[in-house]
């Protein structure tokens, strides 16, 4: 680069210093072609800054302790997964965080959050911190939810008949008795129809919902129905949508302005108001596709969601979607389409970009769907979950925290 500059300057002293009138001024040229080339290298040099300055970021993997092959759950960042006679979970962000949770019930199935874990069979269930206990003995558990302050078990008596329990899942028991009446907080019924999805939002630091959908299958064409319950008012009913057609609700959304209900064929917008929810307030057609991940925009106006076309069983997934739905009066939304040279393992929202894993690259786009950054990986991965500020990405051998540095 020195010689270059050099020649350059060797270059200029042959010119001559004839005048050269420009905007009413006298100039020498060999000025005004000094000005020229200062311009030009710098359009020289800023894309080869640029392209340093890439090449400087890189990822960092740090070995976990995770059993890539283990049946494993995420929430809020924490990893949970059935090791022999306990529960594990961890905490990728702190390699010390290490739970193991004593099997007191054979497990059908579990649930756990950052505060609670809640296992169950049959018709016993037990909660982190609790003993195990019975709420009914005829009924079985189908399902149940673990929320941060409370846990919710789905029943079927020996009649059909569906019904949800709310339990406080802070309560922490030190007697061998069944639960405590105290930890029981309500009976749901479910009147008609079969429970399809069930969970928790967080409303606040104080305040935690819970969703169920369900669908009528007693009608000549598919009813679906969701309904939310307040937790700290003993369950009280505080939202109930109007029915959907022809559609099952698969998930329930709440940002800090709008709660979204998830369909087979749309994504239904409806606005928190001071006493629960607006009635509908846009409705967005996701026919053929899955929403995988959601975020609220800084100034609250908007909400981005990853849409994922369906696709066979083992076929490749190049393209992804993002769909920018306005939480504002203005009823509008854009959909940005992405399509990558790899097949998709995982793409989510973090740090306000839109961060794609694929079978060999690490890419990171803005909102707008402009690229900036490309690193190709270490290792293949097999599946990817985000986490806070960073992302686990899982081989067939070795679970990796991978973090942007």
């Amino acid at each position: 680069m020195r010689d270059v500059w050099n020649n350059l300057l060797a270059w200029f002293r042959k010119l001559g210093d004839e005048d050269v009138r420009l905007f009413g001024r006298t100039l020498k040229r060999r000025v005004l072609l000094l000005f020229a080339a200062a311009i030009v290298a710098l359009a020289v040099m800023v894309p080869i800054v640029i392209t340093l300055s890439n090449r400087e970021v890189s990822l960092k993997y740090e070995r976990t302790d995770i059993d890539p092959q283990a049946d494993y759950r995420v929430h809020d960042g924490i990893v949970f997964y059935h090791a022999g006679d306990a529960y594990v979970s961890i905490n990728p962000n702190e390699s010390t965080a290490v739970e193991q949770l004593p099997l007191l019930v054979d497990a059908d199935g579990y649930d756990m959050t950052s505060t609670s874990r809640l296992l169950y069979a049959g018709n016993t269930a037990q909660i982190y911190g609790q003993q195990p206990f019975v709420l009914n003995e005829s009924d079985t558990i189908l399902a149940g939810r673990a929320g941060n302050r409370y846990a919710a078990l789905l029943f079927r008596n020996p009649y059909g008949d569906m019904r949800i329990q709310l339990v406080d899942a802070t309560v922490r028991s030190q007697s061998s008795d069944t639960l405590a009446t105290s930890n029981d907080i309500a009976t749901i019924p479910i009147a008609g129809g079969e429970v399809t999805a069930f969970g928790f939002l967080k409303a606040s630091d104080k305040q935690e919902l819970l969703w169920v959908a369900t669908v009528d299958v007693n009608q000549f064409s598919e009813e679906s129905i969701v309904r939310v319950y307040n937790c700290d008012d003993k369950g009280a009913l505080m939202f109930y949508s109007a029915s959907f057609y022809n559609q099952t609700i698969e998930d329930v959304l709440l940002t800090k302005h709008c709660l979204y209900l998830v369909g087979t064929q749309d994504l239904v917008r409806y606005d928190r108001t001071d006493n629960g929810f607006s009635s509908e307030r846009a409705r967005v057609n996701i026919y053929g596709s899955r929403i995988t991940d959601c975020v609220e925009s800084g100034d609250g106006s908007s909400a981005y969601f990853v849409v994922m076309p369906l696709t066979a069983e083992g076929q490749p997934q190049r393209l992804f979607r993002l769909l920018t739905v306005s939480q504002s009066d203005e009823d509008w939304a854009t959909v940005l389409q992405q399509f990558m040279s790899s097949p998709i393992v995982s793409v989510f929202l973090q740090d306000n970009r839109v961060c794609v894993v694929t079978t060999d690259t690490f890419e990171q786009f803005t909102y707008a769907g402009k690229s900036q950054l490309e690193i190709e990986l270490e290792h293949t991965p097999t599946d990817v979950v985000a986490c806070d500020a960073s992302f686990l990405l899982f081989t067939d051998t070795v679970v990796y925290r991978v973090t942007v540095s």
